[in-house]
């Protein structure tokens, strides 16, 4: 049987000391110059050196586990978002415990508690409730959370969502351009999910001095198709704005299905357009939000949280960009 690696034989192979190869394997770079980094890397590489996590965990009490709750994991947007966070931590010696709350509160506990029982180092958190006082539990724990896409008030944790109270200022900009008369926002669930309202509230400010006025369906209610298509049923010039992927989708089906025409019937823009929307015909316009990059932030934040031990509240919106097609 072969004999089993272990850090000395990592050191001895790098011509540096267990310590730095073990510092090395905890993320420590500090003081680390950059050649002795690549060195270490690619000893590990060459002997296929695969530390063992449990070992670790009970040298450094430290679990080497990163909890990750997500609202929905069926959405293309949280797939991107997983992707963001799982590429980053795949270069670390975390592993990362995914967990669906499937749009569920019970569930999302339920979640949550499963991670602290699993004694995680940190949690990325794309909370399902607005008050903090649903998550005292998890605040009391004093594990690291830094929130994703959305986040409670008032401020707990630090949070990387996207810019959408501004973004969605600059699309009311384009909606008087185009002297639309009314906007339908269409939506989940709206009230506690703040990218859902931070939109909305956007839009409002940046029509706030214009005589378009703003209308909210959710579509989370049986009858919305019916309020819609009364609502589409004037003579005014009306623009339907989604307030997500999955929306758009729900409202390019009603559109499609009641022989609306797009742009010449109705205007539409959807918020995140899942990399689908331009293949249509007409192209649907979109805001362009980068999930990916979302989800890095996050792990990084994370991660620098966990080394330094702090908590920073601080919120950090990743840039996303309207692309203007022509469907509006």
């Amino acid at each position: 049987m072969d004999k089993k690696l272990t850090i000395n034989d990592i050191a001895a192979q790098a011509s540096v000391s267990k310590t730095t190869v073990s510092r090395y394997l905890n993320g420590k770079f500090d003081n680390m110059s950059a050649a002795t980094k690549i060195r270490i890397e690619q000893t590990i590489a060459e002997l296929d050196y695969r530390p063992s996590r449990q070992a670790q965990a009970l040298k450094a009490r430290n679990s080497f586990l990163i909890g990750v709750s997500v609202a929905d994991i069926s959405n293309m947007y949280t797939s991107r978002l997983l992707k963001g966070i799982g590429a980053y931590f795949q270069k670390t010696t975390y592993q990362v415990l995914i967990m669906d709350a499937d749009n569920t509160v019970d569930r999302e506990l339920n979640n949550l508690e499963k991670m602290i029982s699993e004694q995680v180092d940190g949690i990325i958190l794309q909370p399902l409730v607005h008050q903090p006082d649903h998550y005292q539990f998890l605040i009391d724990q004093k594990i690291p959370v830094v929130q994703v896409d959305r986040y409670i008030e008032p401020f707990t944790w630090p949070a990387v969502v996207s810019d959408n109270f501004q973004k969605s200022v600059e699309l009311a900009q384009i909606f008087k351009d185009k002297h639309y008369d009314t906007i339908i926002v269409l939506a989940n669930h709206i009230q506690g999910i703040s990218s859902r309202m931070n939109r909305l509230n956007g839009l409002k400010a940046g029509l706030n001095d214009s005589p378009i006025t703003v209308d909210l369906i959710e579509i989370d209610d049986s009858n919305w198709q019916a309020v819609l298509k009364d609502k589409l049923h004037t003579t005014n010039r009306i623009g339907i704005f989604a307030l997500n992927g999955q929306v758009l989708w729900s409202a390019v089906r009603f559109l499609k299905q009641q022989q609306i025409n797009v742009p010449e019937d109705v205007g539409l823009i959807g918020y995140d357009d899942d990399q689908f929307a331009d293949m249509l015909s007409p192209a649907i316009a979109s805001v362009a939000q980068n999930p990916q990059e979302i989800g890095r932030t996050a792990a990084d934040k994370l991660a620098h949280s966990i080394k330094d031990d702090v908590i920073l509240t601080k919120n950090t919106r990743i840039p996303s960009t309207i692309q203007m097609r022509d469907s509006l």
